[in-house]
């Protein structure tokens, strides 16, 4: 299973009515061809994808906030765990795409390998889905997106993946658009 499989049976699930928060890179790309729009895709921003996921959950609490970001940019990230852990906004949703490299700057490897997920998201007392597994079936995947969906609370969803991006283009808006497009989706 790659990771763009993981947003596609993802993209099946959604009402249209979720603000996705993607992290910067080939996971931003994925969301905007597969998910529908207007979302927040984030440029030159590693490492903060699960702060600005936070800081839209708090400023939109009746919407629910999905936050998908990479293993990278997690690791380069950590700290922002303990934040939402102590804040706790219920419309926040979190799939960490695990896929072992980074994918956007040339596949170099990343340092997730060593993560046991479940571990480290009980140790910052985040509630959290059993992670997808690179072999998992199909209706699993289904199963453990839509448990994460429909979870009550904060929830995160670690998804390990194998490493092979699809080629798509970079996002064709600036972002003063993107920030166009949240600003007339409030109305």
């Amino acid at each position: 299973m790659y990771g763009y499989e993981i947003i596609q049976e993802l993209a099946t699930l959604l009402s249209g009515e979720e603000i996705i928060v993607s992290s910067n890179g080939n996971i931003s790309r994925q969301v905007y061809n597969y998910c529908k729009q207007p979302q927040i895709y984030l440029r030159g921003s590693m490492g903060l994808p699960i702060s600005v996921g936070l800081g839209v959950a708090l400023a939109r609490p009746e919407k629910q906030i999905l936050t998908i970001l990479g293993d990278g940019n997690l690791l380069m990230g950590l700290g922002s765990l303990s934040t939402i852990s102590y804040v706790r906004p219920s419309n926040l949703k979190i799939l960490i795409i695990d896929n072992g490299v980074y994918a956007t700057t040339g596949h170099q490897a990343t340092t997730s390998g060593t993560l046991n997920y479940t571990a480290l998201l009980d140790g910052f007392g985040l509630p959290n889905i059993v992670p997808i597994q690179r072999n998992d079936a199909v209706e699993s995947i289904k199963e453990k997106i839509q448990l994460w969906l429909d979870a009550p609370e904060l929830n995160i969803l670690p998804a390990l993946v194998d490493a092979k991006p699809p080629t798509l283009s970079n996002i064709p808006l600036h972002p003063e658009e993107i920030a166009m497009l949240q600003k007339h989706s409030k109305t």
